[in-house]
């Protein structure tokens, strides 16, 4: 049994959590009864215990290390189970999202072998994440039903009621070993922006600084005495650190900018969709998370004397194999899922003569995706966005469940008739961020870019592969996801287009595309984009 050396009154306490719920105010609080309540503490203690981003990495990956693997369900357990044996006092185990969406055997479930883990694993609350949207609402709902923990979003909004949808919550107040809990959650705002339109129709991603104030105020009048938001928000710090108390240096995100104006008094911050390790404060909170793919989780132990909350420790830990057994009924749990995955995600479907690894720009991975859209559209030009590539692959031989993690998202692909003048607008887009990077790859197009113009004028000339220039005026058919030609990751210059569904998704595409290979398969030996100075002397080539 999971956690099996922790107290009576420990397993108890955390029992709560799943225990029967009474609405407070938007929110809902558990308690045990009045007889069986436990005396509260004169100094309360809290441990929190965060994962993000877990992308459905239920299986651990193998290292080339004495360690031997790294992540999974089983050894996460292990873990977990030693943080919670190890305090004196309730710990809470918390997501902040995106944790449905990335594998083939959660996938393949539609989630569902993800709640499993997760609810074996007792988590506590989990934020929704932007990738809890992809397969829709109705699969969301029916993932939420068999989840034992409660999922939030305190800036969700159902556009009908103007309140929030009746399937997630806003926060829980937990009483657990006389400790009054507060976990508030929040979506990431942009959600709309990077997500199919259709999947999340009806809803409303508000700002969620009004909506974290509202709802601290409503659990401090409940008598909270700590305040955790668990948020699909992020950090980016360029010092991130490795140790596991070391803090981050030269952070900057979203999470930050929100804690900043957010004006009710929070006690931590767990953060979310930036697959960063991050300890840091924001507006003076402590400010915390844990990597992604189930590889690390952050540990923060907080104590409230005198109405003054601090922190005792906090760490992110990583998740290998060294000096823990993996638990075994999470083990049993994750092969039983895996059994029904293994005959597909096994198949060899190439043998690679090097690896195909992940850039900003020009990678060998993503000239390799994009040139599988080309092949498989039949288009002049085929693009493919930067972040739907989840993986790099080895040399040696690819499975399809190296695929299937590479390209998870079950992208249809389409192709669409647009003048040469969006083309350019688009790889404007792709290229606005600065620098000799693009959020794209192409394939069948040469782009050459003066990265220190000015945005919107960076994009000096686009030719095709054989070479003849694209004019503003030509008509360009262009392959590419239905996300993308939706309007994804803000592409919104291609919606007015018709869009031919061909009938094949992306990982099939890239399946066919390797199969059709001489092998191994080699890396494309082209520079699709040329960063150049105002005199047309190379920058940099970006490969």
């Amino acid at each position: 049994m999971i956690g099996a050396g922790r107290s009576v009154a420990v397993l108890a306490a955390l029992a709560l959590v799943v225990l029967g719920s009474a609405c407070v105010r938007g929110g809902a609080t558990h308690r045990a009864s009045a007889a069986a309540a436990p005396q509260r503490p004169a100094t309360p203690r809290l441990r929190i215990v965060a994962t993000n981003d877990f992308h459905g990495r239920l299986l651990p990956e193998p290292v080339a290390s004495a360690t031997g693997a790294v992540g999974g369900s089983a050894l996460l357990a292990a873990h977990l189970d030693s943080a919670r044996a190890q305090f004196d006092g309730p710990v809470l185990l918390l997501s902040a999202g995106d944790d449905l969406q990335g594998t083939a055997i959660s996938n393949l479930s539609w989630g569902a072998a993800t709640i499993a883990s997760h609810n074996a694993l007792r988590y506590t609350a989990a934020a929704l994440g932007n990738h809890e949207f992809d397969w829709g609402l109705d699969t969301l709902r029916a993932r939420i039903a068999e989840s034992r923990f409660p999922w939030l979003a305190a800036n969700l909004i159902d556009s009908a009621t103007g309140a929030v949808p009746s399937w997630v919550r806003p926060w829980v107040l937990l009483d657990t070993m006389g400790v009054r809990v507060a976990i508030i959650g929040a979506v990431l705002p942009q959600t709309p922006r990077i997500v199919m339109a259709d999947r999340v129709r009806g809803l409303r991603f508000t700002d969620p600084a009004p909506a974290i104030d509202a709802a601290v105020r409503a659990v401090r009048r409940a008598g909270a005495d700590f305040v955790v938001v668990t948020m699909h928000i992020g950090v980016v710090c360029l010092d991130a650190a490795r140790a596991p108390r070391e803090t981050s240096r030269d952070c900057t995100g979203d999470a930050i900018t929100l804690a900043e104006s957010v004006t009710e008094r929070v006690d931590l911050y767990i953060g979310g969709h930036t697959h960063r390790r991050v300890i840091t404060t924001a507006a003076g909170v402590p400010l915390v998370e844990a990597a992604s793919y189930a590889q690390a989780y952050s540990v923060t132990d907080l104590e409230r004397h005198e109405g003054t909350v601090r922190v005792l420790d906090q760490r992110v830990e990583w998740v290998t194999d060294s000096g823990v057994t993996a638990n075994p009924e999470v083990a049993r749990l994750v092969e039983r899922w895996n059994a029904t995955a293994r005959p597909l995600t096994d198949a060899v479907v190439a043998e690679l003569a090097e690896e195909f690894s992940r850039a900003l720009v020009d990678s060998k991975l993503g000239n390799l995706v994009a040139d599988a859209i080309l092949h498989a559209t039949g288009a002049e030009v085929a693009l493919v966005n930067n972040g739907s590539l989840r993986r790099p692959l080895p040399a040696g031989p690819v499975t399809y469940g190296m695929l299937y993690e590479l390209q998870p998202f079950q992208n249809a692909l389409v192709t669409i008739d647009i003048p040469g003048a969006v083309l350019r607008a688009a790889l404007e887009l792709a290229v606005s961020s600065g620098g000799p990077r693009s959020s794209v790859h192409v394939a069948g197009l040469r782009v050459t870019v003066d990265p220190r113009a000015e945005r919107g004028a960076r994009v000096l000339r686009l030719d095709r592969a054989d070479g003849r220039p694209i004019a503003d005026d030509d008509t360009v058919r262009v392959g590419l996801t239905d996300f993308v030609a939706a309007g994804g990751d803000y592409f919104s210059m291609l919606t007015p287009f018709e869009r031919r569904p061909v009938g094949v998704v992306d990982v099939d595409a890239l399946v066919q595309y390797l199969r059709s290979r001489p092998a191994p398969v080699r890396a494309a030996a082209d520079v699709r984009f040329r960063f150049v100075t105002p005199d047309s002397l190379p920058l940099r080539e970006a490969r």
